[in-house]
């Protein structure tokens, strides 16, 4: 049904494919033809979605994701810039800054632990797209808040939301893509993090001066709203369906992306109308029945080693993602510190260096995602996390804070590319039945990983900021043991 209302351009030996519609050409009507053709025989959805193939379907199908983890990226910088400025303007403690700054993050890792099934039993579309609309509300609200309580609450809501939508958009990433190409669709929605920091750097840059923190909050709730739109009008994943035995909703979506990919190979997909022999999960659901499956399969080792993965890799990102402000703005390469009245303002050079530095993620993104093709998934992180170790290293013995901005250029580019390990490792290690449990309980975890790097960048660096870099050159280490640790290597080859 989504042919039937977006105009999608495929470009398919040297034609275009609009929407439903075709050229008239021989070529064209054949192309046709092979859509309506009868199916040899029914195959599995594993089958019908390598048979599928990959391309523009994917993609347009990635969007609500995409758009959902911008809107997370923005909020990085919405916190950081944010919690310095109110804490000015209110009179805060550093106590109250920070618990204001991990307040979102703490609703989000309640969320995902009390909601880490909602996908598998519900549905991945219908949990993300309710999680985009509460961030997208809550967000608003922030705007209009005039006391710090008020404030809080509604930060708590955006995590909570956040921590309800973000687990099923990732196993809906992963779910529409081949087994080869599923690694790349999740970098590229990954992309979406640091492109929401650096749209959202670019928002302070020209909205902070004329309408303040306020206005600045209100417009980045409305820059990542689209992921609202995105997400009601994408299909549920086939894998979901096919598992919840839909077969004809799977079959028509399968079918829906061959089209939109321009496979005229695929014909009529049918699906084996089979049941599951092992229905370990199905009988007993949540936490525990999750725990027992991914028990069942070989798989726990992996799974705690994931976690601790993403527990260090999300602290070393947040701890350099808030401190960077302090040390650009309060020039502690040099030891000079300011006065705190100057603390609380950010000049437009400090902003314009966040949203220089902010592009890097995406570039480190793009960077990884070709990495992983040559070398592998595993080698991929560790080399970021090398990477990562010497920028750490270099900024603790940096002297001039003209160097410094090349530093934390390197460790967010660093820094993005370890970041995606515990999303790209969860999903590739695991199965469709547990896939959205294992992302969304592995936010829990993560998120705890960013209220430590918070609190680090906050109370730590005002005993001492070189302090904070040694903590996130420790994590480095123990990412790069981590991986060493992890399973077999997947480079993209788990099949379901």
């Amino acid at each position: 049904y989504i042919t039937n209302n977006l105009s999608v351009c495929c470009k398919c030996t040297g034609k275009q494919l609009i929407g439903n519609e075709m050229s008239n050409s021989d070529e064209s009507k054949k192309l046709k033809d092979d859509f309506d053709k009868e199916p040899d025989a029914e195959i599995d959805i594993n089958e019908a979605m390598e048979t599928a193939g990959f391309g523009c379907g994917n993609i347009l199908f990635s969007l609500g994701p995409f758009f959902f983890c911008c809107l997370e990226g923005g909020e990085i910088i919405v916190l950081s810039v944010v919690g310095i400025m109110v804490r000015c303007e209110w009179e805060l403690t550093t106590f109250w800054v920070t618990a204001l700054q991990i307040n979102v993050f703490i609703g989000l890792a309640l969320a995902s632990l009390l909601f880490s099934g909602s996908g598998d039993k519900f549905g991945r579309k219908p949990v993300a797209l309710a999680g985009a609309i509460g961030v997208t509300i809550a967000g608003l609200l922030c705007g209009l808040a005039t006391k710090y309580w008020h404030l809080a609450v509604l930060r708590g809501l955006v995590g909570v939301f956040m921590g309800i939508g973000m687990g099923p958009s990732i196993a809906l990433t992963a779910e529409i893509a081949t087994v080869k190409w599923r690694g790349f669709l999740i970098s590229y929605v990954s992309l979406a993090w640091g492109i929401g920091a650096s749209l959202a750097s670019a928002l302070a840059y020209y909205v902070i001066d004329p309408y303040g923190w306020r206005g600045f909050m209100l417009g980045t709730a409305i820059m990542f709203s689209p992921s609202i739109f995105f997400l009601a009008i994408m299909p549920e994943s086939p894998r979901f369906e096919a598992k919840n035995r839909n077969w004809d909703r799977a079959e028509n979506t399968v079918q829906t992306i061959a089209k939109l990919n321009c496979n005229s190979g695929s014909g009529i997909i049918k699906l084996k109308r089979v049941e599951d022999d092992d229905d370990t999960y199905n009988k007993e659901t949540g936490l525990f029945g999750a725990l027992n499956f991914i028990k069942a399969t070989g798989r726990m080792t992996d799974l705690v080693v994931v976690y601790a993965l993403g527990f260090t890799a999300i602290f070393i990102y947040y701890t350099i993602s808030y401190s960077m402000p302090r040390f650009l703005n309060e020039g502690y390469c040099t030891g000079i510190k300011v006065t705190q009245d100057e603390s609380c303002i950010f000049n437009k050079s400090v902003l314009f260096d966040l949203g220089v530095i902010s592009l890097f993620e995406p570039l480190g993104v793009l960077v990884a995602v070709i990495l992983m093709e040559i070398i592998g998934r595993k080698k991929t992180f560790q080399s970021s996390a090398l990477l990562q170790l010497i920028a750490l290293t270099a900024l603790y013995f940096c002297v001039n804070d003209k160097y410094s901005f090349v530093f934390f250029t390197i460790s967010k580019f660093s820094a993005a590319q370890i970041g995606l390990s515990p999303f790209i490792l969860g999903a590739e290690y695991f199965p469709t039945e547990v896939r959205s449990f294992v992302v969304s309980f592995g936010l829990v975890f993560n998120r705890i990983g960013a209220c430590a790097g918070i609190a680090c960048s906050q109370f730590i660096f005002n005993l001492h900021p070189r302090i904070v870099l040694a903590f996130a050159q420790i994590a480095a280490v123990v990412v790069s043991i981590c991986l060493c640790v992890l399973g077999k290597e997947t480079a993209g080859t788990h099949i379901e």
